[in-house]
């Protein structure tokens, strides 16, 4: 009788360890087995940039046997909403602020606002350069405001427009290299800042 008592206090202490170690193993495989799908989609998207090229409308618009309007231009669905390296992007974003809001190519003017105090031609032009600028992905918090603007390069840029405007506001602006994407660890970091 004394013996079951004992291996009765005893079991918790061999079964915590044993469920302790079957709990890591699984994490750990599901850690690389994420990593390895991780891997093969920045293949893949590398391989992707180098192999899309745009197709001409005209040369879309036969092939979906689809007859230009009279009078206006031809227009074709497109193959892709978003190109590899900003599918890559997208999602990249996603996991790693799952508790934002991430929208792809989205116009400045839709970020920004012009000052009330400005009227006429001299409030028109401000106006219309900022919807002519368009971002490759804007992150928002649950509210619904603006927090980060991500541009994807080819390579590095001067400051320019954009920049210049969003510094004025605090919404963080970031350009990324399109074939050198951050690690999905560091982007949380990186776009949300310190």
């Amino acid at each position: 009788m004394i013996a079951i008592w004992y291996l009765l206090m005893l079991a918790p202490v061999i079964a915590l360890p044993i469920l302790w170690w079957s709990y890591r193993s699984k994490v750990r495989q599901q850690e690389s087995s994420s990593g390895a799908r991780w891997d093969q989609l920045t293949t893949a998207a590398k391989l992707d940039l180098t192999a899309v090229r745009p197709a001409t409308a005209p040369a879309v618009a036969a092939a979906a046997g689809v007859a230009p309007a009279s009078g206006g231009l031809p227009y074709a669905a497109r193959v892709r909403a978003l190109d590899p390296a900003e599918t890559l992007v997208y999602y990249l974003l996603r996991n790693a602020l799952p508790d934002h809001a991430v929208m792809p190519r989205v116009a400045l003017g839709s970020v920004l606002e012009v000052p009330a105090g400005l009227t006429g031609h001299a409030r028109e032009q401000p106006v219309r350069a900022l919807q002519q600028q368009v971002v490759d992905f804007l992150v928002c918090n649950k509210a619904m405001r603006p927090v980060a603007v991500i541009d994807l390069r080819t390579a590095p840029a001067a400051p320019d427009f954009r920049a210049r405007c969003l510094a004025q506001t605090g919404i963080r602006y970031l350009q990324w290299a399109r074939t050198a994407l951050p690690k999905r660890d560091a982007v949380r970091k990186l776009v949300l800042g310190g």
